[in-house]
């Protein structure tokens, strides 16, 4: 009888899954590899890009971890 062992790596940081069109993936393909990163790396840094411009727009407030203007008291 043969087992597998199968072991799960604990992620460093969270993980999201997200649904996106064959062209929009193809896209991001191309900036990741322009970009020397993975589709991964590159879809991280477009929604951290998105994010912020939505913090400087007023459209959200910033979290005390990623606003270094918010010290502690």
């Amino acid at each position: 009888m043969v087992t597998q062992m199968v072991y799960t790596v604990p992620a460093k940081v969270p993980r999201i899954a997200v649904y996106i069109s064959e062209e929009v993936k193809q896209d991001l393909e191309k900036l990741a590899s322009f970009e020397r990163r993975s589709l991964s790396q590159m879809a991280a840094i477009l929604i951290e890009e998105g994010i912020d411009r939505a913090k400087q727009q007023g459209k959200i407030t910033p979290t005390e971890e990623s606003d270094p203007n918010i010290k502690d008291e």
